[in-house]
């Protein structure tokens, strides 16, 4: 984190990168305030690297992985950079994107080649000035370890920052081949690490100000709205100081966490009526297989599905019904806001800084100048904290109230605010021409509104070539809030894609890696995933193995499984993951441990999370209800990463996708069960 005045005494002697009408470029903070710098680097006296970095650091290693990108080019000592996350506003928007944003597997692909150019001409300026005040001939002197070396002397970077910064920034410095690296492509200590082991490391919950009381929110349930409420017995409580309507229910106001949950328990509220009162799952499951009737709008059409359904001798429908999910982040939402008449600064573990920003500016009617937002780590994300609802109902409180606010979330309030993965049903269709081969897909896709535009995401752009593909969607209205989850559509529609191929294998007597390599035949990239995994996990040596492939977020993943299946219970023994994120891997432990947690987040879904509903509410409230995987029961896990030809892939997602079909498919092929709704649990 970095404040407003450690801000402004960096920036006399910061270089940034600038948005221009022609493009990106470097340039010095101190002459260049008016093109709004899009990231921050400077060096100190003692030589230490600054970094301010516009991205979120929620677990996934986005600081030490940007870091690596500016202290290559420059060649600085790794164990002297810093790296603290930018304020929110639009000078540090990701302007691939058009917001500040942490999401989409993005943060390394968007930011590399600018963070690279920063490092270079910061060396390039330190080299100069070198030359400058010792009167020095280019081929004289050397940039290296932090140091500018020339005639046997090493004077450090930061004795001639303040110089350096000073001079022209050049416009094309030269960037470093892949044989020149000492950093890319290494595993790196992260800079994270050192203060999260040793407790230093402040999020959102960690977050204490002077004079500041603690709030939480009584919420309306989905499709309601507070028509009164009696704060009475509530105000009793010892501790409580106020109790008032907010724009989401009912806020308290207390001097302790446990006064808090004592006046809630006392505080009565009267709720309208709502529109999904007495709703069930087996309401829903009936919502959304009705929803399938209807005509939806269609996102793919090429060839004939009619034509291919009727001549077709080997065919195949089926559905499929996957529910709503729960991010589950360790620490729920949680926010600290303090309100003045001519100021606002909140401290919050957000994805989403551009949009917090908005809704603060919206509440207080204060200028962006006069709102300071810092950003503390995550104590996960997975996209949930993209939604800055909670931000808002902090900021709103401490605007009432005339004081620091620091909301909390209890795991119930998480669960009961929303925001989940959509539930979805899919009616699926396939043909397969006298040769075995794929003719047909087709699929009909019934998801709840909210995110419409990923509804349908590893469907319609699937890498697979088949003559005839009809992808369409239909959204489900109902007042239960959705939100991006890890991988967003692709969670849901590789689970379906994937377990159909193999579907379509057996109706055909084909093996389901030969089916799948056949209509990957021009896709290489595609087929080197998929023939790696294959030949770790042990394909065709033994029946309970299962594959699955997606590409997602611009990476292919293949994921190999083995299961054993006894007494209704699946354990998932060992799991081989092949990723290709294209020709330039930053860190590679980065990458085997994002694909890692991704496997274990899709195998936890796979094998027990689902919010369930009755009467119109969640009721999977905590994790003794809403279960998430446990230590004993992770499998086995390798990781091999490929370097592919093309444009650099995504990390963070790819490796949801695949592990639930791949274990649906292992337990296809090995104990003749087909899943078509999860979790695993409900055919217990």
């Amino acid at each position: 984190m970095i404040s407003r005045r450690e801000l402004l005494a960096l920036s006399g002697m910061s270089l940034g990168i600038f948005l221009t009408p022609k493009g990106f470029s470097v340039g010095k903070i101190f002459e260049n305030n008016n093109l709004k710098p899009a990231l921050w680097a400077s060096i100190t006296r003692d030589n230490y690297l600054i970094l301010l970095v516009n991205k979120s650091e929620m677990g996934q290693g986005v600081y030490t992985g940007l870091a690596m990108l500016v202290a290559e080019e420059l060649d600085f000592p790794w164990d002297r950079v810093r790296v603290r996350s930018a304020p929110a506003g639009d000078a540090y928007k990701d302007q691939k994107m058009g917001t500040q944003l942490t999401g989409g597997s993005t943060s390394i692909r968007h930011m590399h080649e600018f963070l690279r150019v920063l490092g270079a001409s910061m060396k390039e300026m330190l080299i100069q000035s070198a030359m400058d005040e010792f009167r020095l001939r280019r081929e004289q002197v050397k940039a290296q370890g932090g140091y500018v070396r020339f005639d046997g002397r090493a004077v450090p970077y930061g004795e001639l920052w303040e110089k350096a910064v000073r001079l022209p920034v050049p416009t094309k410095p030269k960037l470093k081949e892949p044989s020149e690296f000492i950093y890319l492509g290494k595993n790196l200590p992260r800079v994270d690490a050192q203060e999260k082991v040793d407790g230093k490391a402040i999020f959102g919950m960690d977050v204490r100000m002077d004079g500041m009381v603690y709030a939480m929110v009584e919420r309306a349930p989905f499709g309601s709205k507070p028509l009164s409420f009696d704060a009475s017995e509530a105000k009793k409580v010892d501790g409580i100081l106020d109790v008032f309507p907010i724009s989401t229910g009912i806020a308290l106001c207390g001097a302790s966490v446990d006064a808090l949950l004592e006046a809630r328990r006392k505080l009565r509220v009267s709720w309208s009526k709502s529109s999904i009162e007495g709703l069930d799952d087996s309401n829903l499951e009936k919502l959304f297989f009705e929803a399938l009737r209807r005509d939806g709008r269609v996102v793919e059409r090429r060839g004939n599905i009619n034509e291919e359904w009727q001549r077709a001798t080997k065919k195949l429908s089926t559905t499929y019904l996957l529910p709503y999910l729960y991010h589950a982040t360790l620490e729920p939402m949680c926010c600290v806001a303090d309100v003045k008449k001519d100021s606002c600064k909140v401290f919050a573990p957000i994805q989403a800084q551009t949009q917090a920003l908005k809704v603060v500016k919206d509440i207080t009617g204060l200028a962006e100048d006069r709102i300071e937002i810092i950003t503390t780590y995550l104590g996960g994300g997975f996209g949930r904290k993209a939604h800055v609802g909670f931000v808002a109902e902090a900021v709103e409180i401490s605007k009432k109230t005339g004081k620091p606010v620091k909301l909390i979330y209890t795991r119930e309030d998480d669960v009961l605010s929303g925001y989940y993965r959509p539930m979805s049903a899919a009616l699926v269709r396939g043909t397969l021409d006298e040769r075995g081969r794929v003719s047909s897909l087709y699929f009909k896709v019934a998801v709840s509104s909210g995110i419409d535009w990923a509804s349908t995401q590893g469907l319609e752009d699937m890498p697979y070539q088949v003559p005839s593909l009809y992808v369409e969607t239909i959204s489900v209205n109902l007042p239960i809030p959705v939100w991006f989850w890890r991988s967003v559509g692709h969670s849901h529609n590789a689970f379906i894609l994937e377990t159909f191929l193999d579907r379509l294998a057996k109706l055909g007597n084909r093996d389901p890696l030969d089916l799948r390599l056949e209509l990957l035949k021009n896709n290489p990239r595609a087929r080197k995933v998929l023939e790696i995994t294959a030949e770790k996990i042990g394909w065709g040596k033994r029946q309970n193995v299962g594959l699955a492939y997606h590409f997602s977020f611009g990476s292919h993943v293949a994921q190999g499984v083995e299961v054993i299946f006894e007494k209704g219970e699946v354990k998932v023994v060992k799991v081989v993951c092949t990723v290709d994120i294209g020709p330039t891997v930053i860190h590679p432990d980065l990458v085997v441990s994002q694909m890692e947690s991704g496997i274990i987040m899709g195998l936890s879904t796979f094998l027990g999370e689902r919010v369930s509903f009755s009467n119109g509410k969640p009721t999977t409230l905590n994790f003794d209800s809403y279960p998430i995987l446990t230590m004993d029961k992770v499998p086995e896990i390798e990781v091999y990463i490929v370097k592919g030809e093309g444009k650099m892939g995504g990390v963070g997602e790819p490796g949801v996708p695949p592990i639930a079909p791949a274990v649906a498919n292992a337990l296809l092929w090995g104990y003749e069960l087909e899943i078509n709704r999860l979790p695993m649990s409900l055919y217990k």
